[in-house]
């Protein structure tokens, strides 16, 4: 859980910018906290449906009917962040200019510091999140174990999002040159991080679905 997590944490560039900006806006405190509750609760849910939904099925044997749809779903996510990497190495990389964030950030400025509980739990790496649940539920652990594994892919998922917040909180007079900084960094190399993870994520998952799937 804590290389799934680690996973979610390093191919979300784009969540990082995203809180950069949010803590540069009014209430911007409030709305990067608000950005990483959206995300916690996002991955709550998907707790809830391992824990009260999917928990006392069968997942522990390779051989049942369970434990291979979940094998199958590896395999589907996988597929799903290698074609994702390929999309964004055929993405062309000319640009005209400084690159910025996405434009719709500009609009969440003027709406309530509330709506970033959307925007987090929107821009959480669902398919590397499904891929933990996938493994929580193949571990066919009980259900103490399974809210503990929860909780350490969500709180390591979100070490990358926390930092811009720490460095707000414990040194706020350096805190906007340290962001920006970080931000020009993000924006220059997102592309190759979230290429170079996706690929390596994507064809472990494959990998370790087809084996399943094979043994």
């Amino acid at each position: 859980m804590v290389g799934f997590g680690l996973s979610v944490a390093f191919t979300s560039p784009g969540s990082v910018v995203t809180m950069i900006v949010l803590l540069s806006m009014p209430a911007g405190l409030r709305r990067g906290i608000a950005f990483i509750c959206g995300w916690l609760l996002a991955i709550g849910v998907l707790a809830l449906l391992v824990v009260f939904v999917f928990h006392g099925q069968d997942f522990g044997s390779k051989h049942t009917t369970p434990s291979r749809t979940a094998s199958a779903v590896e395999v589907f996510l996988g597929g799903l962040l290698l074609v994702s990497s390929w999309r964004i190495y055929r993405r062309p990389t000319e640009t005209t200019g400084p690159q910025s964030p996405p434009k719709w950030l500009d609009r969440i400025e003027r709406t309530h510091w509330l709506l970033a509980v959307g925007v987090g739990s929107l821009m959480l790496s669902y398919a590397l999140s499904l891929a933990a649940v996938a493994e929580i539920l193949k571990a066919n652990v009980s259900t103490p174990d399974a809210v503990v594994a929860s909780v350490v892919f969500a709180l390591t998922s979100i070490v990358t999002i926390a930092a811009p917040v720490v460095v707000v909180l414990f040194a706020p007079e350096r805190s906007a040159a340290v962001l920006a900084s970080w931000k020009a960094w993000m924006l220059a190399n997102s592309r190759s991080i979230a290429l170079i993870a996706l690929m390596v994520i994507g064809a472990i998952l494959i990998v370790r679905g087809v084996y399943d799937l094979a043994a």
